[in-house]
């Protein structure tokens, strides 16, 4: 059962990247393009690790350039939800990522031919009413989405997409090497745009030479937590049950909650949430919700 360590592992690292990208996207580097930029950076250092302890084969060109196009196309999705987490309390935005899999169950469906069953549309029924339940927010007396929804809606979108296009490659090849050639993927939008655009390459160099040493810091322990989680991830789906390993994903919305908890009670000048018995009642409730609609996907 190492794989339930390794995939809780995964997910307590990356909520607690997630709480690190809400303080450096809100008060040490304010520029999500700048931000996004800096996770094909992170992509390409996980590439490299996988190299030296894995190695790394020629699969061919066709599903390396597929799965390098699979990785960049990952660009839009993570300025989205820098965006999100910029508009917005953390620990409602990580739970919206429970739309990914729906989308990818949908996507497949029109592109693949998959089947839906009943347990799939009661499934799209409880993580949409989640998603509404942790997004609403009443302006003027009426109720309204917030809009970090919609940018989540978007970055969700995206790595639907991307997990359709990767579903046919992770049965046929290896699953490490495949990985390294999507980190490059991840990697190649950040080499072309900083190589080729001077205005992004001035942006994105004067954003790094004024960023504070805390800032740094944080950077720097956002590479560690999501190396981690990308390695324990990794392992938990090569060593144990796909379908199982995929549920636990439903943690990270609770591991975030927890997390974003404990600083603003202990911490509330590092990060500051409402805490009020009736907003986290309605959190809980919705990722109660999607995390329900999660397990009908996958059983």
């Amino acid at each position: 059962m190492d794989w339930v360590f390794f995939s809780l592992l995964a997910r307590a690292a990356w909520s607690a990247d997630n709480i690190i990208d809400k303080l450096l996207r809100e008060k040490y580097l304010p520029d999500s393009f700048v931000l996004s930029l800096l996770t094909g950076v992170f992509a390409l250092i996980l590439a490299i690790l996988i190299i030296i302890f894995n190695g790394l084969r020629w699969i061919g060109p066709a599903p390396v350039v597929l799965v390098m196009l699979a990785g960049a196309i990952q660009l839009p999705a993570v300025f989205a939800f820098f965006q999100a987490i910029s508009k917005e309390e953390v620990s409602r935005v990580i739970p919206l990522f429970q739309f990914t899999p729906p989308l990818v169950l949908l996507l497949s469906f029109l592109f693949l031919g998959e089947t839906l069953t009943p347990k799939y549309y009661a499934a799209f029924l409880l993580i949409l009413l989640g998603g509404f339940l942790i997004s609403i927010q009443k302006v003027e007396k009426i109720l309204r989405l917030r809009e970090a929804f919609w940018w989540m809606i978007f970055s969700s979108l995206i790595y639907a997409v991307q997990a359709v296009a990767l579903k046919s490659l992770y049965t046929k090849y290896s699953f490490w090497d495949l990985t390294v050639y999507l980190g490059f993927g991840e990697f190649l939008p950040t080499l072309v745009i900083v190589a080729v655009l001077a205005k992004s390459r001035n942006r994105f160099i004067k954003s790094l030479s004024s960023l504070k040493s805390i800032g740094w810091m944080l950077l720097v322990s956002a590479v560690v937590l999501v190396n981690i989680a990308s390695l324990s991830g990794l392992w938990a789906i090569a060593t144990g049950p796909v379908s199982l390993v995929s549920v636990m994903r439903g943690f990270q919305s609770l591991f975030t909650l927890i997390f974003a908890v404990f600083l603003s009670i202990w911490f509330p000048k590092i990060l500051k949430e409402e805490l009020g018995k009736g907003v986290l009642g309605i959190k809980l409730t919705a990722i109660l919700l999607m995390g329900i609609g999660l397990y009908f996907i996958y059983f």
